[in-house]
């Protein structure tokens, strides 16, 4: 195809056990840091086999992954082209670019970016539950609070767990595919960056004070508590993810 160009640059053989994850991880990184560019032509299975030392079942499966994050395009007859991620990648980049991006200050602005777009979803669906929630969903709201555990074992997945109670109390379909979409990114954030997740002291105290707001109908009331809680819960993440904090 026109305007087409071959990727420069031979990859390395994998050489602990040839897993799709290990291939689709060099492949990835070298689109993040434009080794790779939109538009280049990736090796064939056969060639990338050799080239990784992989068979061609472990570098089928890679290739789809790179396909589900809209890295790569499969063309019958034209192999396979590397895409725009800039242009046309989804929230489910974010894991694997804030661990492999070349661009550690673009990384940092991404990371910037979906913490406040996440207090914002949050705090919105904080409001519209207090508009909309009944009293099933307080009831719901209140049980998940009260069980809180300062200590749990995977504390995270209580704030998810939490949180989509609250978001489908607000009875707002698009509220929920949004929180779902965040919800996806944040599992991988955390499984590859597990310093992104934080627990602020009092965040029982801050879910109770939360359903209180939703059982009165507060919505400017439920927007504040959420807005005040992410705030500092982003502060500390901010400063653990600065450059001196080892992120890489």
């Amino acid at each position: 195809m026109a305007g087409e160009r071959t990727g420069t640059g031979g990859f390395e053989p994998v050489r602990r056990a040839s897993l799709a994850k290990l291939v689709s991880e060099q492949i990835r990184r070298r689109i993040f840091d434009g080794r790779l560019r939109a538009g280049d032509r990736i090796p064939s299975e056969r060639e990338l086999s050799g080239q990784l030392g992989s068979n061609r079942n472990t570098v089928r499966e890679a290739i789809r992954t790179l396909e589900e994050l809209n890295l790569v395009h499969v063309r019958h007859g034209n192999g396979m082209v590397v895409r725009d991620f800039r242009r046309e990648g989804e929230l489910g980049l974010l894991p694997f670019y804030l661990a492999e991006g070349a661009d550690a200050d673009e990384a940092l602005r991404a990371l910037e970016d979906v913490l406040r777009l996440r207090r914002l979803v949050l705090s919105e669906a904080g409001a519209l539950a207090s508009e909309r929630a009944g009293v099933e969903d307080v009831t719901r709201l209140r049980t998940a609070a009260e069980a809180a555990q300062e200590r749990a074992a995977d504390p995270w997945r209580q704030d998810l767990d939490f949180f989509r109670l609250l978001v489908e109390a607000s009875h707002s379909l698009v509220a929920v595919w949004l929180f779902n979409t965040f919800a996806r990114a944040f599992t991988g954030l955390v499984e590859r960056l597990p310093e992104l997740w934080v627990q602020q002291a009092g965040r029982k105290r801050t879910w109770i004070s939360l359903v209180r707001a939703v059982e009165r109908h507060k919505p400017d009331e439920a927007r504040r508590i959420l807005e005040r809680y992410y705030a500092a819960v982003d502060r500390v993440i901010r400063r653990r993810t600065q450059p001196s904090g080892g992120r890489r």
